[in-house]
């Protein structure tokens, strides 16, 4: 058997023990020889060094216990602290990516009980509650099927808007009043108007202005006039040679149309009097929808305090259609939100403080406007009574508080409380992780709650 000998071992109080190949692949160790301590194999000599010792068939030398030991332990603790860091680390920084907050906040407010009537005025000089005019026209066609043919004999029919650039009284026409266009053609106003006098805006003198229809004196196509035809302004004849007759005049607002002396298309008056009721309550459903959406923000618009009217234009046969025509016109009554909101607070609220609020309306309250004329739109004041019920709300600047908190130790909440405490009741927060005791650096990740006005 082939021999191998191991010189020069040095031993540190180490146990060997010698293995077999062999032995190590079967999974058995049988074959294990402890060879014991230092002094074991030189207990007579007084070097540190073992005897030469000669060992068969031994293919590996394992070595056990002592320093390497402890080595192995020092590693795997030190392995450990760097994870732990590692994870604490990665903690961190996942709770900065995925950190939100929410801020619950609960205004200042109070419940009132309106029954009252207020003078609103469109002046703004005027003391008291103002309100603002919102006025919007819309016309729109809509063709119906012909029954057949028929010869007529109309007149044309449009709008003129007069103006007195005379005085600063007023001037009366009365119905069938005549005007004169530049072609000589004459036309006569439908109604009885009052022309207002000269006013002095901004030190600007302005005439006086009001519109009306307009018929043509005559049959015929002859009389049809179109805005972009303009050749000139109407006079007044009635006026002819007085001052008043350069100073008194019209100009074409509307298109003058339906003058016609032939054969037309032929549609039953039934059958035109449903269209025109359909046509107009497209054209008011469409308008009330425009007037919400065109709204300034910054202004409340009631229910039902809007006005829809209708002008049935004239028909139009002369294409292959029959079409008939109709203009109506919304003027929706609108208040300035903040001033609104705080002369109801200043009527209602004993010891009101001045501060900017809200009112949050409810569904049950009624806003009834009334004037002195069938037409309140063209009035300068009305009366305008609240019934129901209405919270009023302290406004804060919802920017101003995300800015304070941003980044901030939670603590911060305390500060943000006292600094608005004129409008604030309380404030509640919440941050996610639990862990966290500060609000996230980006503001997307912040929410704030309204407790009162439910947003």
């Amino acid at each position: 058997m082939l021999k191998k000998t191991i010189q020069d071992i040095y031993i540190v109080k180490k146990s060997i023990r010698m293995v077999k190949k062999s032995d190590i692949k079967d999974g058995f160790f049988n074959n294990i020889k402890n060879l014991g301590t230092e002094n074991d194999y030189d207990k007579d000599s007084n070097n540190k060094h073992a005897k030469e010792v000669e060992i068969d068939s031994v293919d590996e030398v394992i070595y056990e216990g002592g320093e390497d030991k402890n080595i192995t332990k020092n590693t795997l603790i030190f392995l450990w602290i760097i994870c732990i860091v590692a994870v604490a680390i990665l903690l961190f920084v996942l709770s900065s990516m995925f950190s939100t907050s929410i801020i619950t906040i609960t205004p200042k407010n109070k419940s009132v009980v309106l029954n009252d009537s207020y003078d609103i005025f469109t002046d703004k000089l005027a003391t008291g509650l103002h309100y603002q005019v919102m006025t919007i026209k819309k016309d729109l066609s809509q063709s119906l099927t012909i029954d057949g043919e028929e010869h007529v004999e109309r007149k044309a029919i449009g709008k003129v808007v007069l103006y007195n650039n005379f005085g600063t009284a007023s001037q009366r026409l009365i119905i069938n009043t005549r005007l004169e266009n530049k072609d000589g053609l004459i036309y006569k106003i439908s109604k009885s108007v009052e022309i207002p006098g000269i006013k002095t805006i901004s030190g600007v003198k302005t005439p006086g202005s009001i519109e009306v229809e307009i018929v043509a004196d005559d049959v015929g196509d002859k009389y049809n006039m179109k805005l972009e035809d303009l050749k000139g302004d109407f006079s007044i004849v009635g006026f002819k040679g007085t001052p008043k007759y350069k100073l008194f005049y019209g100009r074409l607002s509307a298109d003058a149309v339906g003058g016609i002396v032939g054969n037309v298309k032929k549609v039953s008056e039934d059958k035109i009097t449903v269209g025109r009721e359909e046509l107009k309550n497209t054209i008011k459903i469409d308008l009330v929808k425009e007037v919400y959406s065109k709204k300034p923000e910054s202004y409340v618009l009631f229910n039902n305090n809007y006005y829809t009217h209708c002008l049935d234009l004239p028909d139009d046969s002369s294409s292959s259609e029959y079409k008939i025509n109709e203009e109506c016109t919304i003027n929706a009554i609108i208040f300035d939100k903040d001033e609104l909101s705080s002369y109801i607070a200043k009527n209602k609220i004993k010891d009101f403080d001045d501060s900017k609020v809200d009112l949050l309306w409810n569904d049950n309250t009624v806003v009834t406007l009334t004037g002195t004329t069938e037409k309140p739109w063209n009035e300068t004041s009305l009366k305008a009574k609240f019934v129901g019920p209405v919270i009023v709300v302290w406004t804060y600047d919802i920017n101003d508080i995300l800015s304070s908190v941003i980044g901030q130790n939670k603590s911060i909440i305390a500060t943000v409380l006292e600094n608005n405490k004129k409008s604030l009741l309380e404030i509640q927060t919440s941050i996610k992780p639990i862990w966290r005791n500060t609000f996230p650096d980006n503001s997307k990740k912040i929410k704030i709650i309204d407790t009162v006005r439910g947003m």
